[in-house]
C-alpha cells in the first residue's frame, strides 16, 4: 500500500516475468536453430557451386582444345578446301546471274512504263509545266490557295 507489495501481486509479476523469459528463450532457441540451418545450407550450396565450377573449368578447357583440333583438321583437309572453293564459285555464278536478270527486268519495266506514259499522253511538254498549277491558281473569290 505505502510502497509495500502484496504477495499476490508479487506472484503475478513473477509469473508474468517467467512467462516473458520463457517466450524470449523460445524465440532465441528458434533463431539459433534457423541460423544453424542457414549456415549448413550455405555450406552445402558453396560445396556444390565449387564442384560445379571445377567441372565447368575442366570442360571449358577440353572444349577449347577440341575446337582448336577441329579447326586444324578442317583447315588442313584439301577436300574441305576444294568443297569450299566449289561452293564459293557456285555462289558467285548465281549472284552474277541474279544481277543480270535484275538489270534485264529493270530495263523491261522502264520500257513498259515509258510506253504506258506515252499511251496515256503523259510524255508531252504540258505535263511538266503543269506540275505547279496549284501554286499559280487564283479562284474567282480572290483568295489564293
Amino acid at each position: 500500500m505505502f510502497g509495500l507489495t502484496t504477495t499476490r501481486r508479487l506472484r503475478a509479476e513473477l509469473a508474468a516475468a517467467r512467462a516473458e523469459t520463457a517466450r524470449q528463450r523460445e524465440r532465441a532457441e528458434q533463431a539459433e536453430d534457423r541460423a544453424a540451418t542457414a549456415e549448413y545450407n550455405r555450406g552445402q550450396a558453396l560445396r556444390q557451386v565449387a564442384g560445379l565450377d571445377a567441372d565447368n573449368r575442366r570442360l571449358a578447357g577440353r572444349n577449347k582444345a577440341l575446337g582448336e583440333e577441329i579447326s586444324r583438321l578442317a583447315e588442313a583437309d584439301p577436300q574441305y578446301a576444294a568443297a569450299l572453293e566449289t561452293r564459293l564459285r557456285r555462289a558467285l555464278t548465281a549472284a552474277a546471274r541474279y544481277l543480270a536478270a535484275y538489270h534485264q527486268q529493270k530495263r523491261r519495266a522502264d520500257r513498259l512504263q515509258a510506253r504506258h506514259d506515252q499511251a496515256l499522253g503523259l510524255d508531252t511538254a504540258a505535263i511538266p509545266s503543269g506540275q505547279t498549277w496549284q501554286q499559280r491558281r487564283e479562284d474567282t473569290r480572290g483568295w489564293v490557295r
